[in-house]
């Protein structure tokens, strides 16, 4: 089964980007729940006493990886999944990608489940669709132009434009010609590869924590807006909270009780599992060798 956009339901709108993270230091406010299962740590609390290393995350390469078939498409005989409008739906799509989140929270040393939140809020899961309003944003976690080029992704133009659309339409142009096949996309705009794009994601991510030691600072300037913690918040509690996932995933296997993934039963588990063996033919496992660039 290729994967292409009928694989990735639903649209979203990124606001804008900030650019300058503040210059004042404030507590973790404790929205987000504590790690759990497959999560990296956050770093530890800032401490006045403390000595920090700040980096540039901007100049940090940008991982050298492509798509390698290493892995057969998926065989599947139907899928019913939640509505993508509500947050299982969301989640449910996300969690797809889970085990890039995981390796790329492990390399700076930051929360799997906020990237996972991110992804829920940005592209609802789906790494081929670009930000609904035409600016130019694309990727499973949205970046704008301007910040792309920033973080050293190559795109379809080389614009340096916060919102640009003219890019805009040449990303949906790209998606349309090639039927929103991903191994395709990602050869003319690298935010659409999984990896490299939650990679350059978390790197600014970190730019933005280094100057605030907050978190929820970091995420509001990542998209320039108040309420976007909130939102990737809830997200990551939901994550968090095993009833809930319990329930998520009860409902999907009772759902898709009849149906069968690469002769298996078509379980929640053996779903994202089996997404998580597909993600190896855009380098994952080549990601896991690199080293460690823990934020401070």
């Amino acid at each position: 089964m290729t994967m292409n956009r009928r694989d990735f339901l639903g649209i979203t709108a990124s606001g804008l980007v900030g650019l300058l993270a503040p210059n004042f230091v404030q507590a973790e406010s404790g929205l987000f729940v504590p790690e759990g299962i497959n999560d990296a740590k956050d770093p530890a609390p800032f401490s006045l006493k403390r000595k920090h290393n700040h980096r540039n995350y901007a100049r940090v390469k940008v991982p050298q990886l492509g798509y390698n078939h290493l892995v057969g498409e998926m065989k599947m005989t139907g899928v019913d999944l939640s509505d993508i409008d509500g947050p299982r739906g969301k989640i449910e799509r996300a969690l797809r990608w889970r085990n890039v989140t995981d390796a790329v929270a492990s390399r700076y040393g930051m929360s799997s489940r906020r990237l996972l939140g991110m992804i829920c809020v940005e592209s609802e899961g789906d790494p081929t669709q670009p930000n609904g309003s035409g600016d130019g944003g694309a990727g499973l976690i949205h970046m704008q132009p301007m910040l792309a080029s920033a973080y050293g992704l190559r795109m379809i133009t080389k614009s340096k434009k916060l919102r640009d659309f003219a890019q805009g339409r040449k990303l949906k142009r790209a998606i349309e010609m090639f039927n929103g096949d991903l191994k395709d996309l990602v050869t003319v705009d690298e935010r659409f590869h999984p990896i490299k794009n939650v990679d350059a994601a978390a790197r600014m991510v970190c730019d933005h924590y280094q100057k605030s030691h907050n978190w929820n600072k970091a995420l509001e300037r990542y998209a320039g807006r108040g309420e976007y913690p909130k939102n990737v918040g809830g997200y990551v509690k939901r994550m968090a909270d095993s009833a809930y996932m319990r329930k998520l995933t009860g409902e999907f296997n009772e759902r898709n009780a009849r149906f069968q993934i690469n002769g298996k039963p078509l379980t929640f588990d053996n779903y994202v599992k089996t997404f998580h063996e597909l993600n190896r033919n855009y380098g994952i496992d080549d990601y896991k060798k690199l080293g460690k660039l823990t934020v401070e």
